[in-house]
């Protein structure tokens, strides 16, 4: 029995994992950099600014961590037993909940990308 679509959605959420985990990487080495800027500035308000960058921060974040969450039970869904279900055992209730994560991750993707390059942006007119 063809087991091909099991192991490609596994495959993908492979992937997936493993960019989400750099995400959440990068968003602490960035949380780091916000908490640097507020301990050796003197600037007026600092600290206010900073706190925009680090609740957009936490709110990817999460996002980040509860999609984690979806990604498991969605591949403990792919298997039984450790092994790949056959191809025709995937239900369409399957197949719809990979395409729902496969927007959720893209969604997140965007807008990690997007909050890295608004913190990254505010961290160098700070440091000019």
């Amino acid at each position: 029995m063809s087991k091909r679509i099991s192991k490609h959605y596994y495959d993908e959420i492979q992937n997936w994992q493993d960019s989400i985990s750099l995400y959440i990487s990068s968003i602490i080495k960035l949380e780091e950099r916000l908490n640097e800027i507020v301990l050796r500035n003197s600037i007026v308000d600092i600290a206010a600014k900073v706190e925009v960058h680090q609740l957009l921060l936490e709110k990817i974040m999460d996002k980040l961590h509860r999609i984690q969450i979806d990604l498991r039970i969605h591949e403990s869904s792919l298997k039984e037993n450790d092994v790949f279900i056959d191809d025709k055992s995937i239900s369409t209730e399957v197949e719809r909940l990979h395409v729902e994560l496969t927007d959720k991750v893209k969604n997140a993707e965007k807008e990690f990308i997007d909050v890295k390059y608004y913190c990254n942006t505010f961290l160098t007119e700070i440091l000019k």
